[in-house]
């Protein structure tokens, strides 16, 4: 085994894995139009129960005015920040076999598997997904997860490799573990 760094994370890789392709996400303040969208509702809605939007000012309704601006000023504004510093601290890489996250001083690893179906979904910034998760702290079937490289300015170089290394990995067999 051999050790690297990933976005200043260490990295231990196996014997004949080596790094083909790093990246980041799109970095700075990218704001979702829904969530600006809604954020803006929950504000207007939230000043208009605080001074009194059913007539005279109440407890209750300036509390309840007072949540909802707290929940859009979220949506607007902090939503955008910690999306921001979450992306800042993202590195990406892809190995000849496996997939790896390392952001806050941890790595993650997926192993490509022959068995999941590798998407990219196109947009505005791209995503390939290539490994399931179960979520943390739901305990039913349905809680599985996608994982995978967001934020990705052009993701098809990322999904063509992962294609690759997912057909080299369907002939041969798996001798390791994640």
């Amino acid at each position: 085994m051999q050790k690297t760094t990933i976005g200043g994370t260490p990295v231990k890789l196996r014997d004949g894995e080596e790094i083909i392709w790093q990246g980041r996400p799109v970095q700075g303040i990218l704001r979702n139009p829904v969530h600006i969208g809604w954020g803006l509702v929950l504000l207007a809605l939230g000043l208009w129960l605080a001074i009194g939007g059913f007539g005279p000012v109440s407890g209750a309704g300036a509390m309840l005015g007072l949540l909802f601006v707290l929940a859009g000023g979220y949506l607007v504004f902090f939503h955008a920040k910690v999306e921001k510093n979450r992306r800042a601290d993202m590195h990406y890489a892809v190995t000849t076999q496996r997939a790896i996250l390392a952001y806050g001083g941890r790595a993650l690893g997926y192993p490509i598997l022959p068995s999941f179906h590798i998407t990219l979904k196109k947009g505005r910034y791209d995503v390939v997904y290539f490994a399931v998760e179960r979520q943390l702290g739901v305990q039913s079937g349905s809680s599985l997860r996608r994982v995978g490289f967001g934020h990705l300015e052009s993701g098809d170089e990322v999904y063509a490799l992962l294609l690759d290394i997912q057909k080299k990995a369907a002939k041969t067999p798996d001798k390791s573990t994640v």
